[in-house]
């Protein structure tokens, strides 16, 4: 079980022939973290877009041209479109985004003749070293990306593409808190609504390998002391692994207050694709890049 990020660094070294393809790395962040990458021996990698600019920036950065396989490409539409052609060629294992609108890669992935759909939903789960003090390990959060006010199938699947990155993190079970503001089901709050709905389905096996339980404030899900207070003995309360928050406001505050105001590492994953993807804004680090390229090399992995 992975329970920290140099853990994961050290897990993603293990696995043998993974190739990310990079659409448009024509800005500097984008370029140091494919040099990180490739000189911790973590993926190989294939840049796609303008071949002058990116060799000047590898140079400028202390990289190899020579380490790269690098494609033309003239336009970021062009650049993404072919990344993913890539992908259904088998010939790469995770799609990392480099400087281009994140709407220009989509458009090409959800392709429904040539992209890599797989009619499940894409989700986005960020993952955290957890920062509280009720278990060491690390802690997932979708969705503050992609699903703006998900329903309960969305919801659903959103669990089942969380549960699948901490299988592969190797957490054989773990525990899904369905977060909400409060602990009871209320009319007024339709989350918590759906929160009794998709405690049931887990009790059911409607969805498995995990254990489900909501609905639940962020002080009951992290703090035993807290559930005991208000007389809640579920064993998922204080101890959620993977929180699946009610709509993408939550989850986008939430996971910037990790990094704004806790200052501490994040990765992230697009699930529910044919492979990884890896969309990380434009403000993000190359730390949380390399992190997030070590997250999709292992959920990549079908060894």
């Amino acid at each position: 079980m992975i329970i920290d990020f140099d853990g994961l660094l050290d897990e993603a070294k293990k696995v043998k022939n993974a190739v990310v393809g990079v659409p448009s790395p024509e800005d500097a962040t984008s370029i140091k973290t494919v040099i990180d990458v490739k000189q911790k021996g973590i993926a190989e990698f294939i840049l796609c877009g303008n071949k002058e600019k990116i060799e000047k920036l590898l140079l400028e950065n202390k990289g190899n041209i020579e380490d790269f396989e690098i494609i033309q490409a003239d336009t970021e539409e062009e650049a993404a479109k072919e990344i993913v052609k890539l992908a259904n060629e088998g010939r790469v294992q995770v799609i990392l985004k480099g400087f281009l609108a994140t709407a220009s890669l989509m458009k090409p992935i959800l392709d429904k003749e040539t992209g890599l759909r797989t009619g499940n939903l894409l989700s986005d789960i960020l993952i955290v070293e957890n920062p509280a003090d009720n278990y060491k390990g690390l802690l997932g959060m979708s969705d503050g990306g992609l699903n703006i006010l998900p329903n309960l199938k969305q919801k659903k699947e959103m669990i089942e593409n969380g549960v699948k990155v901490f299988h592969k993190l190797g957490y054989n079970t773990p525990n899904v808190g369905i977060m909400t503001a409060v602990e009871k089901v209320k009319d007024s709050m339709p989350s918590t609504i759906d929160a009794k709905a998709l405690t049931e389905m887990n009790e059911k096996g409607e969805i498995s390998g995990c254990n489900v339980y909501g609905p639940l404030a962020l002080d009951i899900a992290v703090s035993r002391e807290a559930a005991e207070h208000k007389g809640i003995t579920n064993p998922v309360a204080g101890m959620v692994h993977i929180m699946i928050v009610p709509n993408v406001e939550s989850g986008n505050l939430l996971g910037k207050s990790f990094t704004y105001y806790l200052k501490i590492p994040v990765a992230h994953v697009v699930m529910g694709a044919k492979i990884p993807i890896l969309i990380p804004s434009r403000n993000e680090s190359e730390v949380d890049k390399l992190y997030s390229v070590a997250l999709g090399v292992i959920i990549s992995n079908n060894g």
